[in-house]
């Protein structure tokens, strides 16, 4: 078996999963939800699930070029995942959401004299290029951490 075939059907579901968290999030935070509510609902925590659980299937995998693998996948779901995210702030400038991550003042694309090119382009993309960036480096330690862990513990102990 491959890395691509243990790892498949795991991209999928973590990939539900995300549009379930975005969506929720959304219906949160447009309901008025407190922040330290809608925070817990956040794409940004399966980054640090994900790349442990791509890891484990990987190690099982017997895959040569393991860490080729993971580093596929890890891109993969973050490229995945921020553009989900990337459509929720073009929405947000579109319907001029209130919650705070969109607004101007917390980096956001909503309010003060936004420009249609600024809140539909130059904010979601430069937020989805620094969380592609973060989450693939992140993924890459935490799930080569798990790669590292799986191969010491199936390698044969020395005795003496």
């Amino acid at each position: 078996m491959t890395a691509a075939q243990g790892t498949g059907a795991l991209m999928k579901i973590g990939l539900i999963l995300a549009v379930a968290v975005i969506v929720l999030r959304i219906g949160l935070e447009q309901s008025g939800a407190p922040d330290a509510i809608n925070n817990i609902f956040g794409v940004a925590w399966l980054y640090l699930i994900f790349p442990v659980l791509f890891a484990w299937r990987i190690a099982a995998a017997y895959d040569a070029n393991r860490f080729k693998a993971l580093f596929k996948n890890v891109f993969l779901f973050a490229l995945c995942t921020r553009l989900m995210v990337l459509v929720t702030y073009m929405l947000a400038y579109l319907f001029q959401w209130n919650a705070p991550r969109f607004s101007v003042k917390m980096g956001g694309n909503v309010g003060g004299n936004t420009t249609p090119f600024v809140g539909l382009v130059l904010v979601p993309v430069r937020n989805a290029i620094f969380w592609i960036l973060l989450a693939t480096a992140a993924g890459m330690i935490l799930g080569g951490i798990t790669l590292w862990l799986r191969r010491m513990s199936s390698s044969p102990s020395k005795v003496t």
